[in-house]
C-alpha cells in the first residue's frame, strides 16, 4: 500500500489534444479529495518532465505519476534516475493521454481516472526492467535504421495533423520507404555476431511500439534480458506485404527477419547515426545498448 507517500503529478497538458490537462486535473483533484497529498506540475517544453522529476525527487516526493503519452514517460524516468541515488525507492505511475501509449497497454495499467486513483491508494509497485543506452534509459523500443527514419519524420510533424498515434506511424512508413536506403551495421551482444546491410534492428523491453506494431513479440518487462528483432535487407515489397503481420508478430516468421535475446549489444554502422527510443532521440552510433534488471517500480492496480 503507497497511500502514506508524498506524490507529484508531471503532466503534459497538450498531450492527446488536450487529453493530458483533463485527466491529470481529475487524477489531482480526486486524490486531494481522498486525502493524498499530491502536487501537480505541467511541462511548457521538451525536457521538461525530466526537470519536473528531479525537482520533485529533491523536494523529497517518492511517488511520481506521469501523465502524457511514451515520450513524456521518457523523460520523467529518466528525470529518476538522475535526480535521485536511489530510484529503486520511487514509485512511478502513468496517466496515459498520449498517441501510442505503448507502456501502459503492455503492462495493462489502469487508464480511468478513479482507477489510477485506487491504485495509488490501495495498489502494489511492482519492478520492472528498463534499457538503457549509453547514459538514456528507456521503457519500450530502442530503433536504429528505418524505424528511426520514420520516428524522425513523425518528431518533425510532417504527417498530417488530423493523424495521430499508429495511423500517423503507418503514414510515415509509406511515406519513408520511398527514400529510404538500408544501412550496414555491426552488432554483437551475448551470441550475436553480425555484419551486414539491414533494413532496421529493434530492441525491445517492450512487445510493442508505434501503437499497436508488435515488433519484439516475446519481450518480457522482467525477464532481464532485451529482445532484438533483426531485419535485414528486403525488397520493398516484400516490406509492405510484412508490415500487416507487423500488428500480431507473424512477420518474425518471415526469412529475414531473425529473433535474438541480449543483456548487452553493442552497435556500430559505417557514419554516425540516431538510435531512438520511446519515440525519443537518444544517442548516436556507435552505441551499446544494455537492460537494467528491476530498475524501475511501476504502480500496478490490485
Amino acid at each position: 500500500m503507497v497511500k502514506g507517500q508524498r506524490w507529484s503529478i508531471i503532466a503534459n497538458p497538450v498531450s492527446g489534444r488536450g487529453k493530458g490537462r483533463r485527466m491529470a486535473s481529475r487524477v489531482a483533484e480526486l486524490l486531494a479529495r481522498a486525502g493524498v497529498d499530491v502536487d501537480l506540475e505541467w511541462t511548457t517544453r521538451q525536457g521538461d518532465a525530466e526537470q519536473l522529476a528531479v525537482h520533485a525527487l529533491e523536494k523529497g516526493v517518492r511517488g511520481l505519476l506521469i501523465c502524457g503519452g511514451d515520450g513524456t514517460l521518457h523523460e520523467a524516468i529518466n528525470g529518476l534516475f538522475s535526480g535521485t541515488p536511489h530510484p529503486e525507492e520511487v514509485t512511478l505511475g502513468l496517466i496515459p493521454a498520449g498517441r501510442c501509449n505503448d507502456f501502459r497497454a503492455c503492462l495493462d495499467l489502469p487508464k480511468e481516472p478513479r482507477r489510477i486513483v485506487d491504485a495509488v491508494l490501495y495498489g502494489k509497485a511492482r519492478k520492472i526492467d528498463l534499457g538503457r543506452v549509453g547514459t538514456r534509459y528507456y521503457a519500450t523500443v530502442a530503433t536504429l535504421g528505418f524505424d528511426s527514419a520514420v520516428s524522425q519524420y513523425i518528431a518533425d510533424g510532417r504527417a498530417p495533423r488530423f493523424l495521430a498515434g499508429t495511423p500517423a506511424y503507418l503514414y510515415g512508413v509509406f511515406v519513408q520507404l520511398v527514400r529510404y536506403r538500408d544501412i550496414r551495421v555491426c552488432l554483437r551482444g551475448d551470441s550475436l555476431d553480425f555484419e551486414g546491410p539491414v533494413f532496421l534492428a529493434a530492441t525491445g523491453n517492450t512487445p510493442n511500439y508505434g501503437g499497436r506494431l508488435m515488433i519484439a513479440p516475446g519481450a518480457l518487462v522482467d525477464d532481464g534480458l532485451l529482445d532484438l528483432c533483426l531485419v535485414r535487407s528486403v525488397s520493398r515489397r516484400d516490406v509492405l506485404r510484412m508490415l500487416p503481420r507487423i500488428f500480431n508478430g507473424s512477420h518474425v516468421n518471415h526469412s529475414a527477419v531473425s529473433l535474438h535475446q541480449v543483456r548487452t549489444l553493442s552497435i556500430e554502422t559505417e557514419e554516425p547515426m540516431w538510435i531512438w527510443a520511446d519515440g525519443e532521440r537518444v544517442a548516436r552510433t556507435p552505441a551499446t545498448i544494455e537492460v537494467v534488471p528491476g530498475a524501475l517500480s511501476v504502480l500496478e492496480s490490485l
